[in-house]
């Protein structure tokens, strides 16, 4: 799911001053930065020459336009994703072209204030310059025409990716149908089907212009600086160059749980197809999702005890109790009310898009949050479907409007998550709450009062329970981990084009287990069929916020005064722990994210340790029940 942030917007070609930012002037600006923090917390009246108070006044003057601008940004890739037509594609390049020559001299002009920072004065506005000359997903190439050809790229294969649809019969499948097959149909031609139709029908047109993409952002990157668009996307969203060697970290920590799962889901997985090697790779068609990032929808397979009357189906009770999408969405606004949160507004309500149109117009069906820059008008484009899996994603993606409405009050340039995975992971630590039996009952989706259970009954549906987590937020590290490493790898030029194929599935072998279940060439291009390429999204974002949302719901159960273990805890009506994430959420990005990670975990950085936690009596379960068969895989001649 994606927050749309208007000034990180996928369509925006960023625009840095042209001058080199080596790793050292990085770190120059952040001891710069640092020092007038202190003085300012000290009571140190920081001298302030004449250009330290034009640049104090620069930047607000320079904010107010930058508000403006962005709501015309959220404009018209708001009415682009919602009805995508060549028109609305034409409207989102002149708006893109609009910003870029507001911004280019608004970038020259920080890179001048920051150049003469012995004579800044203040903290707010020294932050401020930096994040001026850093907002974007691309930075500028000197060649006008470079910049040009980017906004078309982004354009041309975006509409590849939401008009996509395949024929099979005189029947028209959407993204949405194949993906309905993937997690329902058991039959492996079946699946087959649907695996190869989508991958090989949108992979394969996004291929030329993704290769196109490449080179251009990267002549963009070194025109600034930079050695290549990777180095940049890691300043530009953690402020930072060492991201790869923390996401290695982190996936080494949680790499033996994974192994446990993955080992258990292949013995599950051979017993019905033959297909499957039980001591080898799973064949990505099989695990119930179009990516194979998460295994949720295949749990009538892999749940280790049989459903009874201890254990609820969500989806039918929504459907049986005659929610609606709408109502749903109103369930979810419920939550954050508890916290003592805000309601959304009307504007929320009045303008979102909570269903697909029913005039049958092209729309870009993948969930997503909209920032229009305004006090009141916050939006959720979304296809939802009366399920148990959407009205997780409903509280996510209201996460994401809770953390809109929470930073408002800052500057525009500050109006962001504290870094890249935080916007992901306060939607998802919210969901970490309402998967709890305890919220089920509370909100009347299971029964209030469940049956007297022996110990045995308890003992399956806590594993059942621990499951269902495991197989969305555990099976997704290592395919969050490969996405921007392989994008790494190919803006180094690690990875040529006629590897692209071939070096993202040695990867998902090596570091997930998973393989292609179909043969593939050098024509083909599978990620380009998964919306974050050809949308331009980085990933590692993901892969960060999938670990912290552990942290943070460790956090607030903690402020919430929960006792127990930490899956059994629910937040909601704690308004303890909603003051708690009120105080992380209003920051935006006016701080350091290790100050705002401090300040709400305890911690400067992402760690695993609470993942673990959650899930050691699942680790336990799974390494009992494993025993005397093949934990792992071949990896031998796969090295990434």
């Amino acid at each position: 799911m994606t927050p749309r942030v208007p000034w990180l917007a996928i369509m925006l070609v960023g625009l840095l001053a042209e001058l080199a930012l080596s790793k050292d002037s990085h770190e120059k600006l952040k001891d710069i930065e640092k020092r007038l923090d202190r003085n300012k917390i000290a009571g140190i009246k920081q001298k302030c020459s004449t250009l330290g108070l034009d640049a104090n006044e620069w930047a607000r003057k320079t904010d107010e336009e930058l508000g403006e601008i962005l709501k015309n940004t959220a404009a018209s890739d708001w009415n682009y994703e919602t009805n995508v037509t060549d028109e609305n594609a034409r409207k989102v390049e002149k708006v893109a072209a609009d910003l870029e020559r507001w911004i280019i001299p608004v970038m020259k002009t920080a890179e001048y204030y920051l150049n003469h920072s012995k004579e800044l004065c203040d903290a707010t506005t020294f932050r401020m310059l930096r994040w001026f000359r850093q907002m974007t997903v691309v930075p500028p190439a000197k060649n006008e025409e470079t910049r040009l050809r980017i906004t078309q790229l982004l354009t041309e294969m975006r509409k590849i990716y939401a008009t996509s649809n395949v024929t099979r019969d005189e029947t028209v499948y959407k993204l949405s149908d194949l993906s309905d097959i993937l997690a329902k149909s058991r039959d492996n031609d079946e699946l087959l089907w649907a695996w190869g139709a989508w991958h090989n029908t949108t992979g394969r047109q996004v291929k030329k212009p993704y290769e196109e993409l490449v080179s251009k952002m990267n002549e963009a990157a070194k025109d600034n600086g930079y050695t290549d668009i990777g180095l940049y996307w890691k300043y530009a969203d953690y402020d930072r160059s060492d991201i790869e060697s923390e996401m290695e970290k982190l996936y080494k920590q949680t790499l033996p749980l994974y192994e446990q799962l993955h080992a258990y889901v292949r013995r599950k997985l051979a017993d019905r197809y033959k297909n499957v090697d039980r001591t080898g790779f799973i064949p990505a068609h099989l695990l119930g999702n179009m990516w194979a990032q998460d295994w949720e929808m295949i749990d009538d397979i892999l749940l280790p005890y049989p459903i009874s009357s201890s254990n609820y189906n969500v989806t039918q009770a929504l459907i049986s109790q005659g929610f609606t999408p709408e109502r749903m969405f109103r369930l979810a606004e419920q939550f954050f009310v508890s916290l003592g949160l805000e309601p959304m507004t009307p504007d929320f309500w009045n303008k979102s898009m909570f269903v697909r149109p029913t005039d049958n117009r092209p729309v870009e069906c993948h969930a997503s949050a909209y920032d229009f820059a305004s006090p009141t008008d916050f939006r959720i484009k979304m296809c939802t479907e009366v399920t148990s899996e959407d009205l997780e994603t409903i509280h996510h993606e209201m996460g994401h409007v809770e953390y809109f409405m929470q930073y408002r009050h800052q500057q525009f340039v500050f109006r962001t998550g504290a870094n890249a995975a935080f916007h992901e992971a306060i939607g998802d630590t919210i969901s970490l709450s309402v998967r709890t039996d305890t919220h089920l009952a509370a909100i009347g989706l299971i029964p209030p009062s469940l049956p007297r259970l022996t110990p045995k009954q308890l003992h399956e549906q806590k594993m059942n329970s621990l499951m269902r987590t495991a197989l969305l937020k555990i099976a997704f590290l290592p395919f969050g981990y490969a996405m921007d490493k392989w994008r790494f790898k190919v803006f180094r030029g690690e990875i040529t084009p006629a590897d692209y194929t071939s070096s993202w599935w040695n990867m998902r072998e090596y570091y997930g287990g998973i393989t292609a279940p179909i043969p593939r060439s050098s024509d083909d291009f599978d990620l380009g069929a998964k919306y974050h390429i050809p949308a331009n999204v980085p990933y590692s974002r993901y892969f960060f916020s999938f670990v912290g949302q552990f942290q943070f719901h460790a956090a607030l159960c903690k402020e919430a005064g929960h006792k127990g273990p930490l899956y059994t805890c629910d937040i909601y009506r704690s308004t303890k722990a909603g003051n708690k994430l009120r105080s992380a959420l209003s920051l935006g990005s006016s701080r350091p994210s290790e100050e705002v990670l401090q300040a709400f975990t305890g911690q400067r950085s992402f760690k695993a340790d609470s993942m673990l936690e959650y899930f050691k009596p699942l680790d336990e379960w799974l390494k009992n029940e494993n025993k005397g068969h093949k934990v792992g895989w071949k990896r031998e001649g796969h090295r990434p």
